[in-house]
């Protein structure tokens, strides 16, 4: 809905169909604005200010509902600092936000900006978390100390019941992935062997809808690079190997493939050998782009999940990002330099090209000082998962239909714009007839000025016929006797 342009003073909102500015909120040199997923309300935090660093906004009032300051490290192994290290994350129903604390996780209601209950959500150890997109469920992770594992836990909210727990052990690090649907969360693991020398990695999967939240565990040897879900569906892919250059693309179904008798996650297919280090899915499923960014220079390849083929592959050289527009129809790629680095060394490189999603070059813009590439984003589909995948199954059915709908919505175009094309038809003959009889009734006026002369008259004519002869050519010739 809203455009938002940052200012030394604040930051502007622009809307409408003429973006017309509709709202301005003053905070001193903001670094982030995030607006909650239904835009009712927006957080803005500053660089420079100290007791208002970070300020929850009411979108549609301009109304300040709450300011925080940005807190101070004292140097306390393994301290959180309440401030510009640890924003706010909106929850999916815009009732709740939320930020991790010492061993407390807080969530705050909206729009009075009170703590629930009067108290935070204790969470040992907590080092980070995230809201499910859909559900008002929270996921964190703290790692092990004090002889205590590491753990992941899912916590509904505003009851505080803890949905599901999972210890882990010789945990190095830990990564938190929500299917866009809030269906499926995959929590990467990095785990180490006992002489903490060798890392692999493994994912726990955790089926946040079903009863009871099972668990699966996925182990992979080879170091993983890149992870991301299908928006539509239930597939996730992956790139490992132990390379820089050259690695490899997994992809995994949580419902076992097209052939399954069960529900449990099942590897389709390996891509060897690929160009790649980043994944992008079309917010619609099935075609992916396996980006090879950064050091592969921006090698894209367009990939047909369904039909396991390649459909092309292209290369933006220095290519630094890759977006799709929200009806999974253009991808943009762009080299962008940062904002805050005026002697970028690639400029010559910036810009940013348009490709469908077959991978056919539909736009390419080069611009000196290009920084940032968004796409308007939409609202979320009004059908659910389930209905989505039916209309997609029984497409064919429909087909029919639709096209005899097209064929008399194109019927009703022609017979309109005939009859459109009779009307002015009409008009310009009914105006030609009136401007005749005008002008044949203003006809004995026009006569009697010019002295009873018609020159409409044949009889006031005097018809002469002249001939005249012309010699064209002339040529003698002597005959014989």
């Amino acid at each position: 809905t809203y455009l938002t342009t940052f200012h030394p003073q604040g930051i502007a909102l622009w809307a409408g169909d003429k973006y017309e500015k509709v709202g301005r909120f003053a905070h001193k040199n903001i670094k982030i604005a995030v607006f909650s997923p239904n835009e009712n309300y927006l957080l803005t935090l500053s660089e420079t200010e100290v007791d208002t660093a970070i300020i929850i906004w009411d979108v549609k009032t301009s109304k300040m509902l709450r300011a925080f300051p940005a807190g101070k490290a004292t140097g306390a192994k393994g301290e959180v600092v309440q401030g510009i290290t640890t924003p706010f994350k909106w929850s999916a129903d815009d009732k709740y936000i939320a930020r991790r604390g010492k061993d407390v996780i807080s969530v705050y209601e909206l729009p009075s900006m009170k703590l629930l209950e009067k108290k935070s959500l204790r969470a040992d150890g907590v080092h980070d978390f995230y809201w499910s997109p859909t559900d008002p469920v929270l996921a964190y992770w703290a790692p092990e100390g004090n002889n205590v594992p590491a753990r992941v836990s899912l916590v509904e909210i505003p009851s505080r019941r803890e949905v599901r727990q999972k210890n882990l052990f010789n945990v190095s690090d830990c990564q938190l992935h929500w299917h866009p649907n809030g269906t499926f969360l995959c929590v990467k693991v990095t785990r180490h062997s006992k002489s903490k020398k060798t890392l692999y990695t493994n994912f726990e999967l955790f089926r946040v809808h079903e009863a009871l939240v099972p668990v699966e565990m996925l182990e992979v040897k080879d170091t993983i690079v890149a992870f991301a879900w299908e928006p539509k569906g239930t597939r996730f892919a992956t790139v490992h190997g132990e390379g820089a250059q050259r690695l490899s693309v997994s992809f995994y179904d949580m419902d076992g493939g097209n052939k399954a008798t069960s529900k449990e996650v099942t590897l389709l297919y390996t891509l060897k050998d690929k160009a790649c280090s980043h994944l992008y899915w079309s917010p619609l499923g099935n075609n992916i782009v396996l980006a090879g960014l950064g050091e592969i220079n921006g090698q894209l390849e367009f990939w047909d999940a369904n039909e396991q083929q390649s459909i092309t592959v292209q290369e933006h050289f220095k290519c630094t990002h890759v977006e799709w527009d929200p009806s999974g129809r253009v991808v943009a790629t762009a080299v962008c330099q940062p904002l805050d680095n005026s002697y970028y060394k690639f400029t010559m490189d910036n810009g940013y090209t348009l490709w469908s999603f077959q991978g056919m070059q539909l736009l390419e813009e080069k611009k000196d000082s290009f920084y940032q590439f968004l796409w308007r984003p939409r609202p979320r589909s009004l059908l659910s998962d389930a209905q989505y995948a039916d209309v997609v199954k029984n497409l064919k059915k429909f087909e029919k239909r639709f096209n005899e709908m097209d064929r008399l919505k194109e019927r009703e175009r022609i017979a309109a714009e005939k009859a459109e094309r009779n009307r002015k038809e009409q008009e310009f003959q009914e105006l030609l007839d009136k401007r005749l009889a005008a002008a044949a009734a203003r006809r004995a006026e026009y006569i009697a000025l010019l002295d009873g002369y018609d020159s409409e008259d044949e009889e006031e004519y005097i018809v002469q016929t002249h001939t005249f002869d012309d010699v064209l050519s002339q040529k003698e010739e002597v005959m014989r006797k």
